[in-house]
C-alpha cells in the first residue's frame, strides 16, 4: 500500500505541474527528416513524462527545401496564423552543404525569409534551426561535383558550418542533432542512427533529435526524460546522457537565450561576469547585488566581504531571461574558501576549438567568450585580424592555400590548413 501511495503521489505532482504550466505551442517546418517516426510526438511524449507540454503542428513536405516552404508548401500560411512560440526551421538534407556559392543562392535566402516571417507574425517567437546529420557515407550522389561531400565527416561538417551560420544570422537558436548523433557514432559504433538508406534515421535516429530538441524546448537535462518509446532502455540511457553532454552542457552555444558565468580573478573580490548566449542580446542589465548595475556584456565587478545575489536580465526586449548566481566573498588572506557560486546558470566557458580544417570558404571557431582573433602565415604575417564572439564563423574565402597558425588573444589555438 504505502508503495502504491508514493507511485500515486508522484503521478499527481507531475499532472499538476503540467496543469499548471501553459504548453508551448510549437510549429515544425521541414521535410521527411521530421515527419519520419512522428519525431513531433516523439518530443511531445518526452515532454509529458517530464512534467512539461507542448502542442504542435507541421508542414513537412516530402524532400521539400526552404524555397519551397517560401512558395508553395502553406508554411508562410501556418507561420502569419502567429502564436508560435517557437518555429522550427529543417532545410533539405543536402542543400546545406553544397558549395558556398549555392548555398548562398538557394538555401541562405530562404532561411532568412522564413524566420524574417516568424518574427513579423508572432508576438515574441523563438526561431529554432534543425542542424540535420551528413549520410552515413557521405553524399554519394553529390560527391563527384564537390569533393567535401565524399566522406560522412566532410558532409556533417559542412551541414555544422551552415546552420551554425543559419543561426547566427538570423538570430535563432539551433537543435544540434547532428553533433549528437556524431558523438554518439564515434563512441558507440554499434547503435544505429540510420534507416537502410543511410540517410533517413532510425527509430533510435528519431529518439536522439527528440533528445535535443526536448533539451531546447524546455533548457531542462534530457536525462530527466522518463520515456524510452520504443527504443531498448539501455540505448535509450545512452542516447539522453550524449544529449546532455553535447547540448545542455553547452546551451549557450546553441540557444538564443541567455546564461551566465561568473569568474574570480585576482581574488574573491574581484570577479569577471559574462552574458552567453548563441544570439547577440537586445538588452543586457546586471544587478550585482550590492547597489551597482552595469549593462555590458562582460562586466568586472569589485565586492566587499559577504554574500550577494547577482541577476542578469538580458535577450530579447519582449521576454527577457533572468539568470541569477550567489557569490560570497572572503579576505584575500584565505582565498580557498568556498565561493559559494550556484551554478545552476554557471556554463562553463568552452576551450578554443575550430572547425572544419582543411576549410574553403569559412571555418567556424568556438572560444566560449568574445576574443581577438589572430591568422598569421608561414612568414609570420597577418592576414587577418578581427574581433570575435564567443563562437563565430569565419570567411577565409579571399586567402591563398596554405597553412595557417591561429592565435586567440595572446594564446596560439592551432593550425588551420586553406584549401
Amino acid at each position: 500500500m504505502k508503495k502504491t501511495l508514493i507511485l500515486f503521489s508522484a503521478l499527481l505532482v507531475a499532472l499538476l505541474s503540467q496543469a499548471q504550466e501553459s504548453p508551448k505551442k510549437i510549429l515544425f517546418i521541414g521535410n521527411s527528416y521530421t515527419y519520419v517516426n512522428d519525431l513531433p510526438s516523439m518530443v511531445q511524449q518526452m515532454a509529458e513524462s517530464a512534467g512539461h507540454r507542448i502542442e504542435f503542428q507541421q508542414v513537412t513536405s516530402g524532400g521539400a527545401s526552404f524555397a519551397q516552404h517560401c512558395n508553395n508548401t502553406g508554411a508562410m500560411d501556418k507561420i502569419r496564423e502567429g502564436g508560435w512560440d517557437i518555429v522550427v526551421l529543417q532545410a533539405q538534407s543536402q542543400e546545406p552543404s553544397f558549395p558556398w556559392s549555392q548555398f548562398t543562392a538557394e538555401t541562405y535566402p530562404y532561411a532568412c525569409q522564413l524566420a524574417d516571417a516568424v518574427y513579423q507574425y508572432n508576438e515574441c517567437p523563438e526561431v529554432m534551426f534543425y542542424m540535420t546529420w551528413g549520410r552515413k557515407n557521405g553524399d554519394a550522389s553529390n560527391a563527384p561535383y564537390f569533393d567535401s561531400l565524399s566522406t560522412y565527416e566532410g558532409m556533417d561538417n559542412l551541414l555544422y558550418e551552415r546552420y551554425m551560420y543559419m543561426t547566427h544570422h538570423n538570430q535563432a537558436s539551433v537543435s544540434p542533432v547532428g553533433r549528437v548523433w556524431r558523438k554518439i557514432r564515434s563512441e558507440h559504433p554499434e547503435i544505429e542512427l540510420y534507416q537502410s538508406d543511410e540517410s533517413h534515421p532510425s527509430v533510435i535516429g528519431s529518439y536522439a533529435a527528440a533528445c535535443s530538441f526536448y533539451t531546447l524546448f524546455f533548457r531542462k537535462d534530457p536525462t530527466l526524460i522518463a520515456t524510452d518509446l520504443s527504443v531498448d532502455a539501455a540505448i535509450a540511457q545512452i542516447v539522453r546522457e550524449t544529449a546532455k553532454e553535447v547540448v545542455y552542457d553547452s546551451l549557450h552555444l546553441y540557444s538564443c537565450h541567455t546564461f551566465l558565468t561568473a569568474t574570480p580573478l585576482t581574488d574573491s573580490l574581484n570577479w569577471q561576469f559574462q552574458c552567453l548566449s548563441s544570439a547577440v542580446p537586445e538588452t543586457i542589465t546586471w544587478d550585482f547585488g550590492d547597489g551597482q548595475t552595469s549593462t555590458d556584456a562582460t562586466p568586472n565587478h569589485t565586492f566587499t566581504l559577504g554574500s550577494y545575489t547577482v541577476t542578469l536580465i538580458a535577450g530579447k526586449n519582449c521576454a527577457p531571461d533572468t539568470n541569477k548566481i550567489v557569490i560570497t566573498t572572503n579576505t584575500p588572506e584565505n582565498p580557498n574558501d568556498p565561493n559559494g557560486i550556484d551554478d545552476r546558470f554557471n556554463i562553463p566557458v568552452a576551450t578554443i576549438n575550430f572547425y572544419p580544417s582543411p576549410a574553403t570558404t569559412f571555418f567556424t571557431v568556438e572560444v566560449g567568450q568574445p576574443a581577438a582573433l589572430r591568422l598569421i602565415d608561414t612568414k609570420g604575417r597577418t592576414v587577418l585580424q578581427k574581433n570575435i564572439s564567443a563562437i563565430e564563423t569565419v570567411n577565409i574565402a579571399h586567402l591563398a592555400a596554405g597553412i595557417y597558425i591561429i592565435r586567440i588573444d595572446n594564446q596560439i589555438a592551432g593550425k588551420l590548413v586553406k584549401k
